[in-house]
């Protein structure tokens, strides 16, 4: 599919799951992911791409199993949809409600060290994950592409906005750190670590900025940047990694502490590794998918 109809297809079924949005909370969670099976989903023409790289992972899944999967990264990339149009509204109430969280580690790092860097993956629910953090109590940053560098702006720009504003209503003071390929973004990463609570950085992509070595993840190699590691090791600020996922209406968050201490190649290596572990039990889990398979099998020079 070309980008042109990428965004209006993005955008049509953005304006159906905004129609959706204002039925109650469980008629939404129902009809969100079904308007998604009956193919009207943005993401449908991925799933050739999706499967060949699950099976270039060495995830060989069933026939069923494969079924499963997919129709769950529907539902999932549905449910982010109108979580949206939802998320402006988020109260703490229905945080304690609908969402596990051990919120110990976090409190005890944050009593210890003021800061800590929480590094997540792309996946359907990193902005409900920034939200959810914020929604309990802590201040929040999180690094993020610029909107426009979204290939399909042109198209959902509105929405994208409204999913960035939304989400750092519950932010107590902090705000998405748009960042570009300069130095602005080693400043901005300094000065939100500076300043206390939790700054959110996805890491596992491939960059051209600043990289640390390659590092293996499952049987292919990715240099991804580590901007964000050099600077919390530098500074002595933990360093944790976790995400999102979704059952129903309820979510889990899940996290680990990652020793801080070590290189930052082998904090990247143990991110990665962590990674491998959410993926063997929710094969759906991760975006990188989509570019998976175009990852080197052999160690790239750098």
């Amino acid at each position: 599919m070309d980008l042109s109809a990428l965004g209006r297809c993005y955008r049509s079924f953005l304006r159906c799951i905004a129609v959706i949005a204002k039925l109650p909370t469980a008629m939404g969670y129902y009809l969100a992911p079904l308007l998604a099976y009956y193919g009207f989903s943005p993401i449908k023409h991925d799933e050739a791409l999706i499967k060949q790289a699950l099976n270039d992972s060495g995830h060989k899944l069933s026939l069923v199993d494969w079924r499963r999967t997919w129709q769950k990264r529907l539902a999932d990339h549905a449910v982010f949809c109108l979580n949206i149009f939802k998320q402006s509204s988020l109260k703490k109430e229905w945080v304690k409600k609908h969402v596990s969280l051990d919120s110990e580690l976090l409190e005890t790092l944050l009593a210890e060290h003021k800061s800590v860097l929480f590094l997540t993956y792309h996946h359907a629910y990193q902005h409900s994950l920034c939200g959810v953090l914020g929604a309990s109590g802590w201040h929040l940053n999180a690094l993020a592409a610029p909107e426009e560098s979204s290939a399909i702006f042109s198209f959902i720009g509105p929405y994208i906005r409204k999913l960035h504003q939304g989400c750092a209503i519950h932010f107590n003071g902090g705000k998405y750190l748009f960042f570009g390929r300069d130095i602005t973004g080693a400043r901005m990463t300094k000065r939100a670590l500076s300043e206390g609570g939790i700054l959110i950085s996805l890491n596992d992509f491939v960059s051209s900025a600043e990289k640390c070595p390659p590092i293996p993840i499952f049987n292919r190699y990715i240099t991804a940047p580590a901007g964000s590691v050099k600077l919390a090791c530098r500074m002595g600020i933990p360093i944790v990694a976790g995400g999102m996922l979704r059952t129903g209406q309820d979510y889990q968050v899940f996290m680990r502490q990652l020793d801080h201490t070590q290189s930052v190649e082998d904090i990247m290596c143990a991110y990665f590794e962590y990674l491998a572990e959410i993926v063997a039990k929710a094969p759906y889990f991760w975006d990188g998918w989509n570019w998976f398979s175009s990852l080197s099998t052999e160690v790239p020079e750098i």
